[in-house]
């Protein structure tokens, strides 16, 4: 799942994401400030349950626009902006243990990312400050973007790349998949998402950090 945000000005975003399984592009996301389309390429689920799968993506985006509005009011980030969010799971093809993986960055450099060999966001190769070191203390006391992150990479992400293999390998065809943990997928990878972005954002006692 990718998700990238252009912040021209605090008050101005443009959002594009995307998520996709096995090469196969899954789902689609872009617009500008509340003005957000996104779209399931496939009928993976009926109007009325993608309905609320949408809004909830919807108040996501709302809410992580409404984080960097807070920190350009609190300590006065410069602008533009971009912020990118890169996470998912890969089965190598020697049947060797899955690769897990979440990266963010910030204006094109590494930010932050998590390792999870010991479920611990770290620090970017360059990324040294105040906001770095904030941000790591906030995501690592946090039982929900440790552990929970690393069960949904290592469990659900998984298990569901596994069982797309052998139902495609089985049926020699995508018909007939269930798509319910790509759709959790999807909105637990949003939710994470924004504990990346009250941690980069949110201020303690609206102290400048």
């Amino acid at each position: 799942m990718f998700q990238i945000s252009y912040f021209r000005e605090s008050d101005q975003v443009w959002h594009r994401g995307n998520a996709s399984l096995g090469g196969l592009l899954t789902h689609v996301l872009q617009g500008q400030d509340t003005n957000v389309t996104i779209r399931q390429l496939e009928p993976l689920q009926d109007p009325e349950s993608w309905a609320i799968t949408e809004s909830h993506l919807k108040l996501y985006l709302n809410q992580f626009s409404g984080f960097v509005q807070l920190v350009h009011k609190e300590r006065g980030v410069a602008f533009p902006l971009t912020i990118r969010c890169f996470l998912g799971c890969e089965l190598p093809s020697d049947g060797s243990q899955a690769r897990v993986f979440f990266k963010v960055a910030v204006n094109g450099s590494s930010f932050v990312s998590f390792q999870p060999e010991t479920a611990l966001w770290v620090a970017g190769p360059q990324a040294h400050s105040k906001v770095v070191t904030y941000t790591l203390q906030k995501l690592n006391d946090n039982n929900r973007t440790r552990y929970e992150l690393l069960e949904f990479l290592q469990d659900t992400c998984v298990q569901y790349v596994q069982e797309h293999i052998i139902a495609k390998n089985v049926k020699g065809s995508q018909a007939g998949r269930s798509y319910a943990s790509l759709i959790l997928g999807v909105l637990v990878g949003s939710l994470i998402i924004a504990g990346v972005a009250v941690g980069i954002f949110l201020c303690t006692g609206g102290r400048r950090c």
